[in-house]
């Protein structure tokens, strides 16, 4: 029982890590990785890094091929659009909740936040910026008490999530995702659910402006399978 305890403990550990480094583009979509060489570096048996790939698979975060290697998911275009849509409806729906909720202690506090993003883009810190910035639409469930809507987002966003990091590339984007922010926060603080939810769905699309350049920048992070053909000619046509 100790020993099933102990395994379990390992391989919790092992996928948490594996996965925050996969989020954060450490391990980069594309990376091969091996069992035999994880569990040797982390002094752990083969058991719970196996077990820790399944998991991560099933987040379809890795691409396992048996008797081969286990490979970091390349960005599936597909599910970057399913997952915003989930993220969407959810936002908005929570938009209509927070009407009558919404106090000035809370506006204070995404306040600060939005302060803490500025510095964040000041210290070209990208990492602590998407950071904050998943801060700030946490706290709107908070307000409302929907917060299993919100670990719904967290929990189907593992493509998505990745391609806004890569589209957090200079303090132009980050500065435009600020001001978004504001315009969501003064429009809820008001009570005008109409115009947060138009603010709301124009931030959440915000990426669609800026896939071609992604794509010249990092074809190797996508499933190029995938790309709908309009985005991959554009970008092929736009390297010459």
């Amino acid at each position: 029982m100790a020993a099933e305890k102990t395994n379990s403990t390992a391989q919790s550990a092992i996928y948490n890590a594996l996965k925050k480094n996969i989020m954060s583009l450490q391990l980069k979509p594309g990376t091969a990785m091996s069992t035999q060489e994880i569990a040797a570096k982390l002094n752990v048996s083969r058991t719970p890094v196996r077990e820790a790939f399944i998991r991560l698979q099933r987040d379809g975060l890795v691409d396992i091929f048996p008797q081969k290697e286990t490979v970091v998911s390349r960005i599936d275009f597909s599910k970057v659009e399913q997952e915003r849509f989930i993220r969407e409806s959810l936002e908005c729906a929570n938009l209509d909740l927070l009407v009558g909720k919404f106090t000035r202690q809370d506006l204070s506090v995404m306040e600060v936040n939005l302060e803490k993003q500025l510095a964040a883009m000041h210290a070209n810190n990208q990492t602590e910026h998407i950071a904050l910035d998943n801060e700030f639409h946490h706290y709107m469930f908070k307000i409302t008490g929907q917060e299993l809507a919100w670990q719904t987002i967290e929990n189907t966003s593992n493509h998505y999530a990745r391609i806004r990091l890569l589209s957090v590339s200079d303090d132009s984007v980050i500065h435009e995702t600020i001001l978004q922010h504001q315009k969501i926060l003064s429009a809820a603080f008001d009570g005008d659910v109409e115009h947060a939810k138009i603010y709301m769905k124009a931030h959440l699309h915000r990426l669609e402006g800026q896939l071609q350049q992604i794509l010249q920048t990092y074809p190797e992070y996508f499933d190029q399978k995938l790309i709908p053909d309009e985005e991959r000619f554009s970008a092929l046509l736009a390297e010459n």
